[in-house]
């Protein structure tokens, strides 16, 4: 082979030598400016799910494209209040005094704003014969992008739900509230809760399901907390430095 070629082919196989080295380099560096979630890696035990939803699934486009296709079109909200109470908060405080003091945490006694780094994706006109619900609600922390809570209203021809509930999950706590005709069937599991009320209303019922995953409702809880601890001694840092 003529020395010209040879030297043609060195030439070219170190081209592509660097060409390869600059495109590995580049996309290590642009993944590694992706900030991962935080909590995200971590795996808390499985407990309830819903639409094969549990408490470590992570909110993406191909989950939100999923959940379209099988309930509807949806509205999203962010940066909003988070709101644990079943029924009313009378209701709530007396027969889920656990729930109701994590909701206590998350909201303001005196009643004032308090906005949450949450999603919510709230379905509304779901595909009638693809569910028996006609209320979605499924609340997302946006720091590890799992779920916190859903929160479920059935269709009143759909009260079987309950049976179905039981031979999944088991016998639940049975709670009967002071009205005489409302109840509440209770099951946790690896400290997650589902939660199925039968709600007197309007001379019939509605069916509530709610569903909690306390472990990823207490991670949003410390981040925020370690969030306020952070700007707290930025102000003082920030004091200081003024004098």
């Amino acid at each position: 082979m003529p020395t010209g070629n040879k030297m043609a082919i060195i030439f070219v196989n170190i081209f592509l030598g660097v060409c390869l080295s600059v495109f590995f380099a580049c996309g290590e560096s642009e993944n590694a400016g992706k900030k991962k979630p935080a909590g995200s890696e971590l795996l808390f035990p499985e407990s309830f799910t819903f639409f094969d939803l549990g408490s470590n699934t992570r909110l993406t486009d191909d989950l939100l494209k999923n959940l379209s296709g099988q309930l509807g079109s949806y509205s999203v909200e962010k940066m909003t209040v988070l709101d644990l109470i079943v029924h009313n908060s009378s209701v709530f405080s007396k027969y889920f005094p656990n729930l109701s003091e994590l909701n206590r945490k998350f909201n303001d006694e005196k009643g004032a704003r308090i906005e949450h780094n949450i999603t919510n994706l709230t379905f509304r006109y779901l595909q009638t014969e693809k569910t028996p619900f006609e209320y979605i609600k499924l609340t997302f922390s946006n720091y590890s992008e799992k779920p916190l809570m859903f929160a479920i209203t059935s269709r009143k021809k759909e009260a079987y739900i309950a049976d179905t509930l039981k031979e999944k999950y088991g016998e639940p706590v049975a709670i009967n509230w002071e009205d005489g005709k409302s109840s509440s069937l209770i099951w946790e599991k690896n400290r997650d809760f589902l939660v199925f009320s039968k709600i007197s209303e309007r001379g019939g019922y509605k069916y509530n399901i709610m569903i909690y995953f306390i472990n990823n409702l207490d991670n949003l809880l410390k981040i925020e907390q370690d969030e306020i601890k952070r700007r707290e001694e930025e102000r003082k840092k920030a004091g200081k430095k003024a004098f």
